[in-house]
């Protein structure tokens, strides 16, 4: 069963959400880490954790952090990363940019 969680337009975090499944994510995030099997950053959405612990980033907007994903990380057409990332494999898109350090793991699963 693919379960989704979604965290909506307006709503801000300062914590360490953490979720098992699918998190969209539309509202504003600061705090030390957000945790998510697959984590959807939404076009207008600022999320600044310290770690960014997933198997897979979907990045429509802005995320600053150190962002490790054990699979794909996707920088959409506007997605903006700045920080280090660690990743399996990057799809960047567009206007999409990146700023930090980068590396790419050998294997995919790698420990997120």
């Amino acid at each position: 069963m693919h379960t989704t969680s979604r965290v909506g337009n307006g709503i801000g975090i300062n914590g360490i959400p953490k979720f098992t499944r699918e998190l969209i994510f539309e509202g504003n995030f600061a705090g030390n880490e957000v945790k998510a099997s697959s984590l959807v950053i939404a076009e207008g959405t600022e999320v600044h954790p310290g770690n960014i612990p997933v198997n897979d980033l979907t990045n429509y907007w802005l995320v600053e952090g150190e962002a490790k994903v054990s699979q794909w990380c996707h920088l959409k057409e506007m997605g903006h990363l700045q920080g280090s990332l660690m990743t399996f494999r990057l799809a960047k898109e567009g206007d999409a940019t990146f700023a930090g350090a980068f590396e790419i793991f050998k294997t995919a699963n790698h420990q997120a």
